[in-house]
């Protein structure tokens, strides 16, 4: 087999194998120049399987009771699960447990079936996805929302068929896959990052793109951010829509329903929505379901109903999945202590973290990241929280910037004090076991 470097994965190096996730590698076979399918599959299946058999490649891992804030959880080596509070799914709401949700699913069932057969455009679609149009219309105060089976192909259809050839599209550096897929897709030849939260970079990027482009500027943020749970300072970004001329693109995965009044989003909760030209959204988060939408006026929703492939050439999302948004929306109208329970745990957890000495960086949503920028103690750390009952998962290259890896937790509703302080105070004895806040300080020092 081909090595890389001086180093072959498919022989034994006990230590190598806690050096290296499947993202690292592959950075390895790029900078190697290494193209040949057949090794990469090969490289990268010897690491799999070497670290499965040790037990730290937790993303072959699965829920035996689905998803909760506790459940089993089992790998494909593993026969015996373990007990472990879960930290590592959205459903901050707990609506997928919730029995008005279950009691709609179930009905939904019995009288419209399973799947919808096709696509929108097709008569996929059914009395409850119109009902979450014009709820989310009323809602969120615009002309037009479009349903896409996922949140994915929510970004990535709508932005493929946004951005032109002589658009330019600016982008936040910790932009969403789906926002990057959907770009690569469109006919869009310029698209520029600008540094992450940062206006002043984007306003610097916008300077240029006003001299230069010569069709429409299109800026993309995202309302809190997946892998750091930070948030955009919206407020400042529709700002500078006084002085340039560009349409704005807002991710609101990890917002809507938890933040603004009634559940609306940062972009209610800062007043900038009629600012906005598309706010997207998926079902997948805090309404406990799947799916997606994009709201905007109607006649980028005429356009897109044509040219977004991810809209046309899928099938609807089920009956059931319709009825579980339909009853998460209502949920979260009407029981607003649910989403105040969430942000007082969040709140919770971030306090006592931070009294260890963690350093959470920015971060404000209950996506809590703890870094740790070593990808050996990364994957050790990981390993070691499942043993002892609490389960996330690595988020190393190229999911996030090389050498910034960490383990997210998202807190759930419901998510126990027990669970909690159990896991926080496990965190704070496998910092001290492998050295965590020297190498922290050592980096914020550095910073």
């Amino acid at each position: 087999m081909t090595s890389i470097g001086n180093f072959d994965f498919s022989v034994s190096h006990d230590d190598e194998i806690y050096k290296n996730t499947t993202g690292t590698l592959m950075m390895h076979l790029k900078r190697s120049g290494i193209r040949d399918v057949d090794i990469i599959t090969e490289q990268m299946d010897a690491l799999r399987q070497k670290q499965l058999r040790e037990g730290i490649y937790s993303f072959d891992s699965f829920s035996c009771l689905g998803s909760d804030a506790s459940s089993p959880i089992a790998t494909s080596l593993n026969e015996t699960p373990h007990d472990c509070s879960i930290w590592s799914t959205n459903l901050y709401l707990g609506l997928n447990r919730h029995p008005k949700v279950i009691e709609e699913v179930v009905g939904a069932v019995r009288r419209m079936g399973t799947g919808c057969g096709t696509s929108a455009i097709s008569g996929g679609m059914n009395v409850l996805h119109r009902k979450i149009e014009a709820k989310l219309q009323h809602w969120l105060g615009k002309e037009s929302v479009m349903l896409f089976p996922t949140g994915f192909t929510a970004n990535m259809g709508a932005l493929a068929a946004l951005c032109q050839e002589d658009d330019h599209v600016l982008i936040d550096d910790e932009s969403h896959a789906s926002i990057r897929d959907g770009i690569r897709l469109s006919p869009a030849r310029r698209w520029i990052s600008f540094r992450h939260n940062s206006v002043e970079d984007l306003q610097r990027k916008l300077e240029i793109s006003q001299r230069e482009c010569k069709g429409k500027i299109v800026v993309i943020v995202e309302s809190a951010y997946s892998m750091s749970g930070d948030i955009c300072p919206l407020a400042e970004v529709v700002a500078l829509k006084q002085r340039y001329d560009f349409l704005l693109f807002v991710d609101e995965a990890h917002s809507f329903g938890i933040y603004g009044d009634g559940g609306r989003g940062l972009c209610h909760q800062e007043g900038v929505t009629a600012q906005v030209d598309f706010i997207a959204s998926t079902f997948s988060k805090a309404t406990a379901s799947i799916g997606g939408f994009v709201a905007m006026e109607r006649r980028f929703a005429s356009y897109f109903q044509w040219s977004a492939n991810a809209y046309a050439f899928q099938a609807c999302f089920t009956p059931a999945d319709a009825a579980a948004v339909l009853a998460a929306l209502e949920v979260i109208e009407t029981e607003p202590g649910i989403a105040r329970e969430l942000h007082e745990k969040n709140r919770y957890m971030r306090s006592r973290l931070q009294r260890i000495g963690f350093d959470l960086r920015h971060s404000q949503t209950p996506i809590v990241p703890i870094y740790i920028p070593d990808t050996k103690k990364l994957l050790r750390i990981c390993f070691d929280l499942y043993k002892n009952g609490v389960f996330s998962v690595p988020v190393a290259y190229p999911m996030v910037a090389e050498n910034d890896g960490r383990i997210r937790f998202i807190v759930n509703v419901r998510h126990t004090r027990e669970q909690i302080d159990h896991t926080v105070d496990l965190l704070g004895e496998l910092a001290s076991k492998h050295g965590l806040f020297d190498a922290q300080s050592r980096s914020v020092a550095n910073g």
